[in-house]
């Protein structure tokens, strides 16, 4: 497997030409931790860690032991096995994911309009109640992009709260997914409730979200 800058080549303790470690089965020739602890419960070597003396030695396994098993045929069936095991549950993180997708296109969604003039005013002010280190306030002379965007953050958190919307995917695998669903449909609402938004909020609807806090995909 290449490795970037980022990831620089295991150290291997001195001596173990021939030899693999826990990490090269895993990452290199795709062996489990309960494959390794089945078919190879005891190392062929211990060498002292090249990292840190004081760590548990390392365990090493010959490569030509390591050859020899992948061979057999009790070995291919475990992997066999394994391997439908991970697709199952691939498949089934799959339809969870779309039942929750489903979901979140059903969730019902509502916008109670407001005088535009109304709107851009609460929204500048919801902006510079909550400005960061080295951004400057907002006002009616701000320029209408960056107004445009002020204002479809404001309505979007505003009218509807992503982190009430995503109690009901609460621990559902799906959630990340979900979370994008509504967001892109508050979106939506946004752009036929205020049409003069409509661009801004095409163009948030393809700019990479930032998902709530322990929110994955």
């Amino acid at each position: 497997m290449v490795r970037g800058k980022h990831h620089p080549p295991r150290p291997k303790p001195a001596g173990s030409e021939g030899m693999l470690i826990a990490g090269d089965l895993k990452k290199e020739r795709g062996w489990t931790d309960t494959q390794i602890r089945t078919f190879l419960p005891e190392p062929d070597k211990l060498a002292r860690n090249p990292r840190n003396r004081k760590a548990a030695p390392m365990k090493l396994y010959a490569l030509e032991r390591v050859l020899r098993i992948e061979a057999s045929e009790e070995y291919r069936q475990a992997r066999e096995a394994s391997r439908n095991r991970q697709l199952a549950a691939r498949e089934r993180a799959l339809a969870r994911k779309k039942e929750a997708v489903a979901a979140a296109e059903a969730l019902p969604l509502r916008i109670d309009p407001e005088p535009w003039p109304l709107v851009r005013q609460q929204a500048i002010e919801h902006f510079n109640r909550r400005l960061r280190r080295g951004q400057s306030p907002a006002s009616l002379n701000t320029v209408k992009h960056r107004l445009d965007r002020l204002t479809v953050n404001y309505l979007r958190h505003r009218q509807t709260s992503y982190e009430s919307e995503l109690k009901a995917f609460k621990g559902v695998v799906g959630v990340g997914e979900a979370y994008l669903v509504v967001r892109r449909r508050i979106l939506d609402l946004i752009a036929e409730t205020y049409p003069m938004l409509a661009e801004e909020c095409e163009r948030q609807k393809f700019e990479e979200a930032e998902l709530p806090e322990g929110v994955t995909l």
